[in-house]
């Protein structure tokens, strides 16, 4: 995982979690960071990507490292270049399962997590993410949503 995103060992942050797959339907390479300076320096090597990644249960990795900006409680990455996605710069799926996760590690039986989550900062595509988790003795529900810089836009007139 680190070699795959172009960090040491020693940026991955395991006091919370070892690097591990989570998913709400797409499963994702989930790995915390120690510092906003590892996530930034991040960069996917292809390689590592095609040959190694690509042989896991889940072949695309979100990156994550917490943080006390304003209204921001996360920054993130996601990385899937064999996919034809270099960097992504707003990962609904991995988002909501990375919430899921952070609700389930949580030791309350029950609770109600919310974060705000920045990804495509690094990309020049900012997108704000709203994750919330509803724990009541395991998770029953998690919702994602939020804003993103639009690329394009178009209609389609069906004939």
């Amino acid at each position: 995982m680190a070699s795959a995103c172009g960090v040491s060992l020693d940026d991955i942050e395991t006091i919370h979690h070892r690097p591990c797959i989570a998913s709400c339907g797409v499963p994702f390479i989930l790995a915390e960071l120690k510092s906003r300076t590892a996530l930034a320096a991040a960069s996917p090597n292809v390689d590592v990507f095609r040959l190694e990644v690509t042989r896991q249960p889940a072949v695309s990795i979100l990156i994550y490292t917490q943080v006390d900006e304003a209204d921001i409680h996360i920054r993130a990455r996601m990385f899937a270049p064999h996919d034809g996605i270099p960097e992504d710069p707003a990962t609904g799926s991995a988002n909501v399962a990375l919430i899921g996760l952070l609700a389930k590690l949580r030791p309350e039986a029950n609770l109600s997590l919310s974060k705000t989550i920045a990804q495509g900062v690094e990309m020049g595509r900012t997108s704000i993410l709203q994750a919330k988790a509803e724990k009541n003795n395991g998770i029953v529900a998690t919702y994602i949503g939020g804003r993103c810089v639009p690329v394009m836009s178009g209609t389609i007139d069906l004939a």
